[in-house]
């Protein structure tokens, strides 16, 4: 494990439009209370579905997460690059992690068909989910994350301090044999 820094600058009451001017071009994790979508950056900012009340854009390298609250919301900025950051958030301590792991977490249901370079993933109980990514029929998706450890300094313990998200990536689930 090696050193990694990670940069964050906050605004508070950017409306989703305003908080999408500062997104990286990538993927957009957008929660309604009536559905959860999965579109590209330059999706979200042409038609934002109504009732966003979360979102989660991101790409290899930069993270932009809104949060709604009464029409406005707080909008978090995260990337390894300080660049990355709007001049006009307010630039928080950076995050000294003493290392990174790469994770992910299994979406639900197998693929069943890739187009248009996006793979609709399908289960009989949850329903279908369009993802980024052309995955061969029956494949799992994991929505791949980068998590920084940092250590407690008044005790030593490791605890993971922060998550990115990454992508979207090709995922067998464990099995009680490799787990």
């Amino acid at each position: 494990m090696t050193g990694t820094t990670l940069h964050v600058a906050t605004r508070d009451g950017l409306t989703f439009t305003e908080a999408m001017e500062s997104a990286p071009d990538g993927f957009a994790l957008l929660t309604t209370p009536w559905r959860y979508e999965i579109v590209t950056t330059d999706g979200a900012r042409r038609s934002t579905p109504d009732g966003v009340f979360e979102a989660r854009v991101f790409n290899e390298h930069t993270e932009l997460r809104w949060l709604n609250d009464a029409d406005s919301g707080r909008t978090v900025l995260l990337s390894e690059n300080p660049a990355a950051l709007p001049p006009a958030f307010a630039r928080s301590e950076p995050l000294e992690a003493i290392g990174t792991l790469r994770g992910g977490y299994l979406l639900w249901g197998k693929a069943v068909q890739a187009s248009d370079g996006w793979t609709t993933l399908s289960t009989e109980h949850i329903g279908s989910l369009r993802v980024p990514g052309v995955f061969g029929r029956g494949h799992h998706v994991a929505l791949a994350t980068c998590e920084y450890i940092a250590r407690d300094p008044e005790h030593g313990n490791a605890y993971i301090a922060e998550e990115r998200l990454l992508s979207f990536e090709l995922s067998e689930p464990l099995r009680r044999e490799n787990a």
